[in-house]
C-alpha cells in the first residue's frame, strides 16, 4: 500500500496542468508563423492522454479513471509558450470507456482545465486478444480519437490514431504505443494585427514505452515514457477496470 500510496503522489505532477493555464499568454504573444508550432504541442499532449495499453477491454470490460500527458518543454518553433516561460506542461482528463461486441471499445472522456474546455473520445479495436493459453503473445489494438479544445483566445479540433501492444502478464504488463496526432488551432483572439481568425493544422508522431500495473483487484495504474515529436515526456492513467 506504501508503494501504491508513492505512485499516486507521481499522479499529483498532473496537477499544475488541471489548475494553471499554460495558455493565459496566448492572446499576446501569438503571430501567424507560430500557430503551427503551437497546434503541434497541444496535439500531442491530447494524442498521448487518448493512447491506451492495448488489451480491448472486451464485452462486458469497463474502465473509468484520470489519464493525462505531460510534454517536459515546448517545441523550439512553438514561441507562444516558449516566450511566455512555460516548461513543463499537460492535459489531464476524467475518461471511461466500456467494452461492446466484436472487440470494439467505446471511449468518451474531457475536463475542463487550464482555462480550457476539453472534450472528445473514440473507437477501438483489439485486433489480437490473448487468452490463458497464449498469454505469452501480445494483444493488439488500434484506435481512432476525436476532440475539441476551446479556449477563451483560441479553439483547436484533434484527431489521432493509435496502434498499441501489451502482454497481459500478472500484476506489471509492459506495452508500446505508436500515434500519429492531426491538430488544427483557430486563433480566437490575439493582440497583434491581423492574426486573430488565422488557422493552421500540425501533424506529429508519438512513440511510447510503459507498464500497466494492477496493485489491487480492479485498480488500473499506467506509465509511460513518450517521446511526441521528438520531446520527451510522459503518459500516466489511474482508474478501476474489470
Amino acid at each position: 500500500m506504501k508503494n501504491f500510496l508513492g505512485i499516486l503522489v507521481l499522479l499529483a505532477a498532473l496537477a499544475p496542468a488541471a489548475h494553471a493555464d499554460p495558455f493565459a499568454d496566448f492572446q499576446t504573444r501569438v503571430r501567424n508563423e507560430y500557430v503551427k508550432p503551437f497546434a503541434l504541442d497541444l496535439g500531442g499532449v491530447l494524442g498521448g492522454a487518448s493512447a491506451h495499453t492495448g488489451r480491448a477491454l472486451g464485452m462486458p470490460g469497463f474502465w473509468a479513471g484520470v489519464v493525462g500527458a505531460v510534454q517536459l518543454r515546448p517545441d523550439k518553433d512553438d514561441r507562444v509558450l516558449r516566450d511566455a516561460g512555460v516548461k513543463a506542461f499537460g492535459v489531464p482528463l476524467i475518461e471511461a470507456g466500456v467494452g461492446l461486441p466484436f472487440k470494439i471499445d467505446v471511449v468518451v472522456h474531457g475536463m475542463s482545465a487550464m482555462g480550457a474546455s476539453i472534450y472528445g473520445g473514440g473507437l477501438r479495436y483489439g485486433v489480437y486478444r490473448t487468452d490463458l493459453v497464449d498469454s505469452f503473445m501480445p494483444n493488439v489494438s488500434v484506435s481512432a480519437f476525436g476532440d475539441k479544445v476551446n479556449h477563451k483566445y483560441f479553439s483547436a479540433s484533434h484527431g489521432a490514431l493509435n496502434a498499441a501492444a501489451t502482454w497481459n502478464l500478472p500484476i506489471v504488463k509492459p506495452f508500446f504505443v505508436a500515434g500519429y496526432d492531426v491538430t488544427e488551432v483557430k486563433v480566437g483572439a490575439a493582440t497583434f494585427p491581423g492574426v486573430a481568425g488565422t488557422k493552421a493544422t500540425a501533424r506529429g508522431s508519438r512513440f511510447s514505452a510503459g507498464v500497466d500495473v494492477h496493485p489491487l483487484p480492479l485498480i488500473s495504474l499506467r506509465g509511460a515514457y513518450t517521446l511526441r515529436h521528438g520531446i520527451p515526456g510522459f503518459d500516466l492513467g489511474l482508474g478501476a477496470q474489470f
